[in-house]
């Protein structure tokens, strides 16, 4: 059982260092060297953000996948704003797809384990 103090605490930890990364970080200037590398980047930040939440909170899947859109939005739209920034719909794209890609691999762990304690 994972302790909920400590799992808010990562959650929280998780939460502040990827909004500071989307909100102060500067779009790469010149040729990039990977195609749509900054796709990449929100579905794997997603996917970690997903996990902690999950640990944290322990909401449904379609509650947690709710708010997780919602924060993914929030971020793009205040991007916006930012001079030099910019909201991208395909970034919501990948943070929904990499959030979703968490709770799909934890559902899956979820029922191998099931599988694996009914033959023991």
């Amino acid at each position: 059982m994972v302790n909920s103090v400590a799992a808010r605490s990562v959650f929280v930890v998780v939460f502040c260092l990827v909004s500071l990364l989307f909100f102060w970080s500067s779009p790469p200037s010149g040729p990039q060297g990977i195609a749509h590398l900054d796709k990449v980047v929100h579905f794997g930040l997603f996917f970690v953000v997903a996990a902690s939440w999950h640990y944290a909170f322990r909401l449904p899947y379609w509650v947690s996948m709710l708010a997780l859109t919602a924060y993914g939005i929030a971020i793009e739209m205040i991007q916006y704003y930012i001079p030099g920034r910019g909201a991208d719909v395909w970034d919501v794209v990948a943070d929904v797809a990499g959030a979703a890609a968490f709770f799909l691999c934890f559902a899956g762990y979820k029922k191998l384990r099931a599988r694996k304690r009914g033959r023991a």
